[in-house]
């Protein structure tokens, strides 16, 4: 049942923190190049060096996010498991 629980808690996490996180690095490409992100790779319009700057920077955030979201969700289990358990049993 913990590992369930396990899962399902990063999970949900991981949505919630992608999720902001892409937000969050869309207002920032916004701000910094005054153009919305590129949605394709195929997308000519975007200089070369500004798409590796792009694909470069995203995926530091996706993985930013995904180690945060991880131990996130470890110590959120951490906690629940505490409170859980009885103090007269220890």
């Amino acid at each position: 049942m913990d590992k369930i629980m396990d899962k399902l808690l990063t999970t949900g996490i991981s949505l919630a923190g992608g999720f902001a996180a892409t937000k969050a690095f869309e207002f920032a490409w916004k701000q910094a190049t005054g153009e919305e992100t590129p949605k394709s790779s195929e997308d000519e319009d975007i200089s070369l060096q500004k798409a590796l700057i792009f694909a470069v920077s995203s995926a530091a955030v996706s993985a930013g996010v995904q180690v945060l979201s991880q131990r996130g969700a470890k110590a959120s289990m951490r906690k629940i498991k505490g409170a859980a358990k009885d103090p007269s049993e220890v």
